[in-house]
């Protein structure tokens, strides 16, 4: 490597990846490369980088496949639960109001401290008064539709309700509705890893220990969309068990989901793995010499 690039490395790290993110994949690629010359290992951990950002839009497009299947599979659901409830003035879940059984969906999703529906409302108000004071945007002189409340709301808003529900067994049970095929998804999961057991106790209802396991499975895929959404490293992300926990979700939503969204079967996560970016970097350090 030049002199010049060596040095332009050391800078833009230091100026705009700020030190303590970059120090990351320095350290990284001191414990996987045997050198203490520092302008390689600057080079080594900047590549790192790359690969990180790479990595993250690969994996986030995957990712989104799960939070949109999801996120309408539970809508549908508590709408056509909501419609057979006896409830004067409140049509949908996403109304304003603390009536039952209105009322017990979204003590699902809020807390003592924070209503998030009323925030999700607000948030698309906001978007509304922007579209008003701009004559050029699309939407000029709209009004907020639920679907734009509807969109503000997280994927830690699903998985927090399915694992809030266990206190609420008949909602459990109308959440757990949205992924019909979830006993064959873990059926399959079984012959892939025939050890492989679901969470709880052998005498808790096959239902609830399904829906446990489904909460892990989004929470696992949450945390790695939201380290995604922080420019976090992905260096220690298990990409093989992410791509399984995807396509437990998506079959658990229906047999015909996982080829739908994943036509590529996901293919392109099997080679997500920072020790390739580094056997390129040494091969490439090879030629050099």
């Amino acid at each position: 490597m030049n002199v010049k690039k060596q040095a332009d490395n050391a800078v833009m790290a230091s100026r705009f990846l700020a030190d303590a993110r970059f120090q990351v994949y320095l350290d990284y690629a001191r414990r996987h490369v045997d050198t203490v010359d520092r302008e390689r290992l600057v080079d080594l951990a900047v590549r790192l980088y790359r690969w990180n950002v790479e990595a993250s839009a690969i994996t986030i497009g995957y990712i989104g496949y799960i939070e949109i299947f999801v996120r309408n599979a539970i809508d549908y659901r508590l709408c056509e639960w909501v419609s057979g409830q006896q409830i004067t003035g409140i049509p949908d879940w996403l109304e304003a109001g603390k009536s039952d059984p209105i009322g017990r969906i979204r003590a699902l999703i809020n807390s003592p401290e924070r209503d998030y529906i009323a925030e999700a409302r607000n948030t698309a108000l906001r978007k509304q008064r922007h579209w008003r004071s701009d004559q050029t945007h699309p939407r000029h002189g709209d009004a907020i539709t639920r679907d734009d409340v509807f969109s503000q709301l997280t994927l830690g808003t699903w998985d927090g309700m399915l694992s809030r529900s266990g206190k609420d067994p008949e909602l459990a049970h109308v959440l757990m509705g949205a992924f019909p095929n979830i006993a064959d998804a873990w059926a399959s999961e079984l012959r892939r890893m025939p050890k492989g057991r679901l969470p709880g106790n052998d005498g808790d209802p096959f239902e609830d220990r399904l829906r446990k396991e489904l909460v892990d499975r989004l929470k696992s895929v949450r945390t790695i969309r939201n380290r995604i959404g922080h420019d976090e490293n992905l260096l220690r992300v298990e990409f093989a068990k992410l791509r399984y926990d995807m396509f437990f979700i998506l079959d658990a939503l229906g047999p015909e989901c996982p080829n739908w969204a994943f036509p590529d079967k996901g293919e392109a996560l099997k080679t997500l793995n920072p020790a390739r970016c580094i056997a390129t970097w040494q091969n490439d350090s090879e030629d050099r010499k």
